[in-house]
């Protein structure tokens, strides 16, 4: 980066007199050299800085904020978008018309006090001209704390109607592994922690009032994704099944599982909501953008809301246009990729199309994954309106967008769960994920809210939880755990009683082997690797072979030269 000599030494006599106006220096004529070098130390005089930036419009201070935060340094057609172009005036229409005197806009504005300079350079990809800030005063700026300016958009009154997920999100993907953990969700094809994986078919899942946030079908998708990015769930006999990095997530604290959730969508390349819009029809469907820029771009201008505070939608997305008009596509070449309107075919391309393109992208983000992901709250005019029109940060999502920082919070205390001579079983849902996921495994959900789950013990869901092996002794020792050896004395009576009924009566799904004569069974059962996989004998010529052994024996009986006849 330049330094403030450097960039003065460029300037002609009469520019350099308009800075030193500015900054309320008085500036004896010489050389354009001494010139420059006596400005240069006037500006970085102490306290003048400072008394220059009292006397900027809002819209330079803005402005100036905003290529701080880009560490001093950005593309000039982005700023241009924003704030409008810099003219290009040479020494002489610089004498006459005295532009200083009159800005055209706030780039101008910064240019002719000094703080900002053009230049030719390469801010990440791109490469032509850039604005920039000096050296020495891009350090005095980020000290003075410029670039952690909050967002300026316009407040106002709390909406009629406000959608607020909270951890909704977090508490379906419990349902849903334990939904999966069933055996009653079907591995898909494709798109899942990368492109070709296994995702979990999740459209059409309809698990009523257990799933707290809506059944939209992105969001589904959106879970399954996100269940296949973390490692959650694989596949294995054409469905999904619970991983034990699951069981590592659920049994995290609430913050830093929240935190994941969040990072596994942030930094997700292969799922771009751009190709979700309705709006918009995409001309080559094998265009490959950058999602999880465009998310960072749009985080970095969210993170600098006051949470809290009801913000006006589109002031927002002014101020996104304003200051961050290349999120989507940061070369500046809005012609590319080539998209159309989805009903009319209108090609929209160029800044003008920024509100049905980048403008429309921003709110579908706002509305629907950050609202999801509990980043953001979203209201709504009146009741009945279809269009967002305000949004809110909350505290949750102020933490998830500053990298390490944590919600406030008092002391995490262990969850206590309460057990009724009803059979309930209330947990707090803090920190409860994995106590709530292996009550699951007994006990049947029977009602939430933001504070507690309720859950239900009957004859029915312990003898469903005895044929998947959890028996009764287990079940009390889990119970007496999670509620401080507080469990009425009529539920454990219950429960044993319960448990006693348990295994007098066997079904099981077994095949029957049939041998031709005793002969043969004798033969089959003498081979120590067939015996092995052979069960009870009914009758001198047949017995139980469980399911799960059938190839294997097939196998082994063939090796032997009997080649069986199998009918399943």
């Amino acid at each position: 980066m330049k330094d403030l000599y450097r960039c003065l030494d460029d300037y002609p006599p009469p520019l350099l007199q308009a800075i030193a106006e500015a900054w309320q220096v008085a500036l004896a004529q010489g050389t354009p050299r001494e010139m420059s070098g006596k400005l240069a130390e006037a500006m970085l005089a102490p306290g003048a800085l400072e008394g220059l930036l009292a006397r900027l419009s809002a819209e330079a201070h803005e402005a100036l904020a905003g290529m701080v935060r880009a560490g001093g340094v950005a593309p000039a057609y982005r700023l241009f978008h924003g704030y409008g172009a810099i003219r290009r005036l040479g020494p002489a229409r610089l004498a006459r018309e005295r532009p200083w005197l009159q800005p055209a806009n706030a780039l101008e504005e910064l240019l002719y006090k000094g703080l900002i300079y053009r230049a030719y350079g390469t801010v990440g990809d791109y490469y032509g001209e850039v604005l920039l800030i000096p050296q020495q005063l891009q350090e005095r700026l980020a000290a003075l704390g410029l670039g952690a300016a909050e967002l300026k958009a316009a407040e106002v009154e709390p909406p009629a109607r406000i959608q607020a997920d909270g951890r909704a999100l977090i508490e379906d993907i419990l349902a849903i592994l334990v939904h999966i953990r069933k055996g009653q969700v079907a591995a898909g094809a494709g798109g899942g922690g990368g492109r070709g994986a296994s995702l979990p078919s999740l459209a059409g899942l309809d698990l009523g009032p257990r799933l707290q946030g809506e059944n939209h079908p992105e969001r589904l998708a959106l879970i399954g994704r996100l269940l296949a990015r973390m490692h959650l769930v694989q596949p294995g006999e054409g469905l999904l099944r619970p991983t034990a990095r699951a069981r590592e997530w659920l049994r995290a604290a609430d913050w830093p599982r929240w935190r994941s959730v969040f990072l596994a969508w942030r930094e997700d390349a292969h799922w771009d909501e751009l190709r979700h819009l309705p709006t918009l029809h995409l001309d080559d469907p094998a265009w490959q953008g950058n999602p999880v820029r465009a998310r960072q771009a749009l985080l970095q201008v969210l993170g600098r809301v006051r949470p809290g505070v009801w913000l006006s939608l589109e002031a927002f997305l002014a101020a996104l246009k304003r200051q961050h008009p290349d999120y989507l596509r940061p070369d500046g070449d809005y012609a590319h990729p080539v998209l159309r309107d989805a009903q009319t075919g209108e090609r929209l391309s160029g800044l003008a199309s920024w509100d049905r393109v980048e403008g429309v992208l921003a709110c579908h983000l706002l509305t629907w994954p950050l609202r999801w992901l509990g980043v953001v709250d979203i209201g709504y005019a009146d009741e009945g309106a279809e269009r967002p029109s305000a949004l809110r940060l909350t505290e949750e999502g102020r933490a998830l967008l500053a990298e390490g920082a944590e919600p406030a919070a008092g002391e995490a205390e262990p969850p206590v769960a309460t057990i009724g001579e009803d059979f309930t079983i209330t947990l707090p849902l803090a920190d409860s994920l994995y106590e709530r996921y292996q009550l699951e495994r007994f006990a049947q959900w029977q009602a939430q809210d933001h504070r507690q789950a309720i859950y239900r013990l009957s004859a029915e869901s312990i003898w469903r939880s005895q044929n998947a092996g959890v028996n009764v002794e287990q079940i009390l020792r889990f119970l007496q755990r999670i509620s401080r050896d507080r469990v009425p004395p009529g539920v454990t009576r219950a429960l044993q009683e319960w448990g006693h009924r348990f295994g007098k009566v066997i079904i099981r799904k077994t095949v029957l082997l049939q041998a031709a004569d005793p002969h043969i069974m004798q033969q089959l059962r003498a081979e120590p690797a067939i015996r092995a996989l052979l069960g009870e004998m009914l009758s001198p010529t047949a017995c139980l072979v469980e399911e799960r052994n059938v190839e294997a024996l097939s196998k082994q009986l063939k090796a032997l030269g009997i080649w069986p006849h199998v009918s399943l």
